[in-house]
């Protein structure tokens, strides 16, 4: 083979840096899109925090924008800039936007978003650790032991395989137990206990001395663990010599263990801030943008004036430039949003009047079609964006529900999830409804599921079967009653 040269032409789309950021703001939450304006207006000189006061007197530059009260001025100084972002955020809002991630030249674009500080348990009980261990041959069998830790906080590996896998540094199984009591010490309560038994025994031990029903407690953990997991009330008593009130307070002691150490730091809860906010009635309803995340900046208009009547000064002109691709890229980012918004509650209105019953299918589709964009602009915009309704806050991606396949009418399987929950909210205490009696009431209202699909939506809601939940209300029967 002879190497040789071939010419061909061809067309490929670039995607430009100001479209990249644009694409970038979109899918970041108001949260992530705060933490970047900040870090904008400590590196870029041009830029300046506008006052609530000033905002009011200044005039938007987006005129789509104006009823929602919520954009930012942009200077226009630059014509053929801001020509230029339009051309692009037009274009952008064609197929272009179904490319992946936003990269550049090396790679993906910086994310400035600050690293969080580890919620990961084990991670936690090492930074303990290095505090409370001197010797370093300790440390070493220490970060073992963790590292045999699941995400539930159960030390999975017995002491022999550790010792083994450290057998090279001369650790013996006693070596690996002495040290697990100095691991099962730190935070949380039940860390890389071996077994359920185990880690609600250390977690009793950890309560303060003269807790009431501490000791019946550990007592039943210790010897009768299977009897109280079969809620047999009844052999407890007759095993301890107790009666109901001392039993109550050593099960209620017990049922406030966690069993699962590990998972609750895995799982952290998130503040949520509403993106925007619906109010009005029934046929009046108005969505706004929530004007507490928004920022405000702006153009400083003085150092633009300067640089518009100089010739030179290339960094700073670079900068302004950056600005106002930043300004106008939240001014596109805002108009998305609402539009968006918008289109998804003209199909959702009657979820603002009865609720998630009345939630009806839909798809990114029928939304990417209304607002004329990318399936995938609508799946970023909606993405972390939270709203604040008549009925809660909900993310705007919980209303594209799945048509529910087999029923007569459009039901969406979310409407089908609310009706369980109010029929099963309303059952009686003493003979709670199973998933075929749950699925023979839905046939009543119209809903044709089968009982596979009752009891898949029930788990997914977290709710236990039809005869556990006899036995939570037996045992929320017993507590009132003592």
């Amino acid at each position: 083979m002879n190497p040789a040269l071939r010419l061909h032409l061809g067309q490929q789309i670039a995607m430009t840096p100001q479209l990249l950021q644009s694409i970038r703001m979109l899918q970041l939450s108001s949260l992530e899109l705060e933490q970047e304006v900040r870090q904008a207006l400590e590196d870029n000189l041009m830029l300046e925090q506008e006052d609530d006061s000033e905002g009011e007197e200044s005039a938007p530059a987006n005129p789509e924008a104006v009823d929602a009260g919520e954009v930012v001025p942009v200077t226009a100084s630059d014509a053929t800039a801001l020509e230029q972002v339009q051309e692009d955020y037009d274009w952008s809002s064609a197929e272009s936007w179904s490319g992946g991630e936003p990269m550049d030249d090396d790679g993906p674009i910086e994310d400035r978003t600050p690293a969080q500080p580890s919620e990961d348990t084990r991670i936690r009980a090492l930074e303990q650790l290095r505090t409370s261990l001197n010797d370093p041959m300790e440390m070493r069998i220490a970060l073992a032991i963790v590292e045999a830790v699941d995400d539930n906080g159960y030390l999975e590996a017995s002491l022999q395989e550790i010792a083994e896998q450290m057998a090279s540094e001369d650790v013996t199984e006693q070596d690996v137990a002495a040290v697990l009591h100095k691991v099962q010490a730190v935070e949380p309560s039940g860390f890389a206990a071996r077994n359920l038994r185990e880690c609600l025994l250390l977690q009793l031990r950890d309560l303060p001395a003269g807790t009431a029903g501490l000791e019946l407690a550990t007592a039943i953990v210790r010897q009768e663990l299977e009897a109280l997991g079969a809620q047999d009330y009844a052999t407890l008593k007759e095993v301890f010599h107790v009666d109901d009130r001392a039993l109550a307070a050593a099960i209620n002691l017990v049922l406030a263990l966690n069993p699962k150490p590990g998972a609750a730091a895995n799982s952290p809860t998130r503040a949520v801030i509403p993106d925007l906010i619906i109010s009005g009635r029934q046929g009046s309803w108005k969505i706004d943008l929530n004007s507490e995340t928004l920022p405000r900046i702006r153009v400083n208009s003085l150092y633009e004036r300067m640089l518009v009547n100089s010739s030179g000064h290339r960094a700073l002109r670079d900068q302004l430039q950056e600005a106002r691709w930043l300004v106008r890229g939240l001014e596109m980012r805002n108009t998305t949003l609402l539009k968006t918004a918008r289109a998804i509650f003209e199909r959702q209105s009657k979820f603002l009047v009865n609720g998630e019953e009345s939630m009806m299918p839909l798809t990114l589709r029928e939304i990417a079609d209304t607002i004329e964009m990318h399936e995938s602009t609508v799946c970023r915009v909606t993405t972390n964006k939270y709203v604040q309704t008549p009925w809660g806050i909900y993310e705007l991606k919980d209303f594209f529900p799945s048509l529910l396949g087999g029923a007569e009418s459009e039901t969406s399987g979310t409407a089908v999830k609310a009706i369980i929950r109010r029929i099963i909210d309303g059952e009686s205490q003493n003979s709670p409804l199973c998933d075929g009696a749950i699925a023979a009431l839905l046939h009543r209202q119209g809903v044709h599921v089968a009982r596979r699909t009752v009891a898949k939506y029930r788990e997914g809601m977290k709710i236990a079967p039809a005869k556990e939940r006899r036995v939570k209300k037996s045992r929320q029967a017993l507590r009132m009653a003592v």
